[in-house]
C-alpha cells in the first residue's frame, strides 16, 4: 500500500514592489486649494497696491514754465492721471502719455519730461519754444517758436537784433497762439541768413508774399533774390556762387533780381 506523501515545495513567486517613480496622490489641498489661495493672496496685494493711498499721487510739481502757466499744467496733467485709477497710481501712472498731451495742448511746450518722485509726487519739467525769428505783418511785430506758432513774449532789443526779422507783405494779422508758417520755413530762413554773408551778399530784408515757398531777400548791393523755401538752402546757394562767377567772368552784375527758384536754372536781371 502506497502512502501518500505530501511534497511542499518553495515557490519562490515575486511579489510587486511599489515603483518608486510612482507618487502617492496628492491630497486636495495640494491639487486645488493651495493654487487658489496664492492666486487670491496674489490679487489681494495687487489690488491693495492700486487702491492704497500710499502710492496715490497727491503731488505735481511744474519746473521751467514762464509762458505757459504752471496751473495749466498742472490742470492738464491732473486730467490725464484721474482718467482710470490705475493711472492715479504712482507705478502705473502714464508719463509718456501725460508729456505728449502737454506738448499737443500748448504750443509754447517744445518738450516736457516727467519723472516719478518718491511715493505719491511727480515732477513735470517743460522746455519751452525758444524765439526763432520775428515776424512783422502791419504794424505788429510778433515771436515766432521753432515750431512755427506765434506766442506770447516781450520782444526784446537782443532779439531784434539777433533774431531774423521777416517782413509779410500781405499784412495779415497774427494771433497768439496760431501756427503762422511750417517749420521747414523757419529752419529755411535761419540757415540762409547763416550762410548767405559767405557768397557776399548782405541783407536789407526778408519778405513773403501770398505765399511762404517763395522768400524774397532784398539785398544791400540793390538787388533782390528769389529763393524756393521748399528746396534745400545749400543747393540754391550753389546754383547763386555758379551764376555770380558767371556774371564775373563776363563783366555783368545783377542789377534788379537773381531768382533761384528753378532747379538747377537761375535767371537774373
Amino acid at each position: 500500500m502506497k502512502r501518500n506523501v505530501r511534497i511542499e515545495r518553495n515557490l519562490n513567486i515575486p511579489t510587486r514592489q511599489p515603483d518608486a517613480k510612482t507618487k502617492p496622490p496628492r491630497s486636495i489641498w495640494k491639487q486645488l486649494i493651495r493654487p487658489i489661495v496664492i492666486v487670491l493672496a496674489l490679487a489681494l496685494m495687487v489690488y491693495a497696491v492700486i487702491a492704497s493711498s500710499l502710492f496715490r499721487i497727491s503731488k505735481i510739481e511744474v519746473e521751467g514754465a514762464v509762458t505757459v502757466s504752471s496751473e495749466s499744467v498742472q490742470t492738464q496733467v491732473q486730467n490725464v492721471i484721474t482718467s482710470s485709477p490705475l493711472t492715479q497710481n504712482i507705478i502705473f501712472v502714464p508719463t509718456g502719455k501725460i508729456a505728449d498731451e502737454l506738448k499737443k495742448q500748448n504750443y509754447q511746450i517744445a518738450e516736457a519730461d516727467v519723472r516719478r518722485s518718491g511715493l505719491n509726487s511727480i515732477i513735470v519739467k517743460v522746455t519751452e519754444q525758444k524765439p526763432s525769428i520775428l515776424w512783422s505783418s502791419g504794424n505788429t511785430l510778433s515771436i515766432i517758436g521753432a515750431n512755427g506758432h506765434a506766442y506770447d513774449g516781450e520782444i526784446t532789443d537782443l532779439m531784434k537784433q539777433k533774431l531774423v526779422t521777416v517782413v509779410d507783405t500781405t499784412n495779415l494779422p497774427v494771433k497768439k497762439g496760431e501756427k503762422v508758417v511750417a517749420q521747414e520755413f523757419v529752419d529755411f530762413v535761419n540757415a540762409l541768413h547763416e550762410q548767405l554773408p559767405n557768397k557776399g551778399v548782405t541783407v536789407s530784408q526778408y519778405q513773403i508774399g501770398d505765399t511762404t515757398t517763395e522768400l524774397i531777400v532784398k539785398t544791400g548791393q540793390g538787388y533782390y533774390v528769389r529763393f524756393d523755401t521748399t528746396r534745400p538752402v545749400e543747393q540754391q546757394l550753389q546754383d547763386l556762387s555758379a551764376v555770380q562767377a558767371q556774371m564775373k567772368k563776363t563783366g555783368k552784375k545783377a542789377n534788379e533780381y537773381i531768382d533761384l527758384r528753378i532747379n538747377g536754372k537761375v535767371f537774373y536781371k
